[in-house]
């Protein structure tokens, strides 16, 4: 549910929230336009005191009689991901039908620019799906104090007035688990995405219990920790190699990861699927175009980009209540868990 608050005796401007933060009109004015950089301690301490005053809503009050801009916010960790930007294009086209466009913000996987790229969205959006880099609920209750609908996808955010879209990655994972053991694998390794990331931590809990309810001891599952890209695989399964060369089934938690890793796996003179097992997570394009192609978990990406855009636009438009929405997936097996198959080079086609 939205904060209320008492309406202003008048209009809020931006001197009154300077003072309330305590920091200078121009520091106020970047943080909340985006224009320049500020210190994540100054935005959220900006964020706090335009909730505090009621200052976003009075801004839209007066802007337009409608009280809508019709633009929403994306903000994705890496526009180059074929999974993000594939929800991207969902999300334009459907805001598209309903008269919005979108304002669109790639954060690189960095806290800061996201804390900056929120905050800067204020005064310009009706609201904001939000691929997180780093879900925190502090980030985030400013804004939804303000009463700006936030739509989280893909990675959870635990805050009150928050819609919510995601998959179920505990169950995929779990999956993941048991085809890897039902194809042969004895030792298995695994390559976590980054520890803030509800998507690596439920999917490492998953692959975990999906082993141990197989039968399968701790001391033959290892794992390193990996970013959420190619050269992240690459280097994961360099490292997680080096210390576990008797590792046959790797379970990547991600495709880019996955990907990443077949190849470097090739350099190190190792067969797929004959030498190593692969599954990975998503079922990105490029996972059925690999020799041999990648068993993957799949993920219902257009499925959650609309929902999420759904969601965000009733909230706008109607002021309905945010809600949750967990999609299922379901494992794709391809060639890279198959060792009745001659081993090839991995390339892509």
């Amino acid at each position: 549910m939205t904060r209320t608050r008492p309406e202003p005796a008048g209009p809020v401007t931006l001197k009154q929230v300077a003072d309330h933060a305590g920091v200078s009109i121009s520091t106020a004015s970047n943080a909340l336009t985006g224009s320049r950089a500020v210190s994540p301690a100054s935005v959220q301490r900006v964020l706090q005191a335009a909730a505090a005053l009621g200052y976003r809503r009075n801004e839209v009050a007066r802007t337009l009689r409608t009280g809508l801009r019709n633009t929403v916010g994306v903000i994705v960790p890496d526009v180059t991901n074929p999974f993000w930007g594939g929800m991207i294009g969902t999300i334009e086209r459907q805001a598209a039908v309903s008269g919005f466009h979108v304002a669109l913000t790639n954060t690189e996987f960095d806290g800061e620019r996201e804390s900056r790229a929120l905050a800067g969205l204020v005064s310009r959006v009706d609201g904001i799906v939000l691929f997180s880099t780093q879900p925190a609920a502090a980030t985030l209750q400013p804004l939804l104090d303000m009463g700006i609908p936030v739509v989280a996808c893909d990675e959870v955010v635990e805050a009150p007035g928050l819609g919510g879209v995601y998959s179920d990655n505990l169950a995929g994972a779990r999956d993941a688990a048991r085809h890897l053991v039902d194809s042969g694998g004895r030792v298995f390794g695994m390559l976590e995405g980054p520890e803030a990331l509800s998507t690596a931590s439920s999917r490492r809990r998953g692959f975990r219990a999906g082993l141990r309810e197989a039968g399968v001891p701790d001391s033959a599952v290892h794992s390193v920790r990996a970013e959420y890209s190619f050269e992240g695989g690459r280097d994961g399964i360099r490292r997680l190699l080096r210390e576990h060369s008797d590792v046959d089934a790797v379970f990547a938690s991600t495709d880019n990861q996955a990907i990443g890793a077949m190849l470097e796996a090739l350099n190190a003179g190792r067969a797929v699927p004959d030498d190593l097992l692969f599954c990975g997570f998503d079922d990105i394009s490029w996972s059925a175009r690999l020799a041999p192609p990648l068993t993957t978990v799949r993920q219902d990406a257009d499925g959650m980009a609309a929902a999420a855009i759904d969601m965000l636009l009733e909230m706008v438009t109607t002021g309905a209540a945010p809600r949750v929405e967990v999609f299922p997936v379901s494992l794709v097996a391809r060639e890279s868990t198959r060792r009745t198959l001659t081993a090839s080079p991995v390339t892509i086609t």
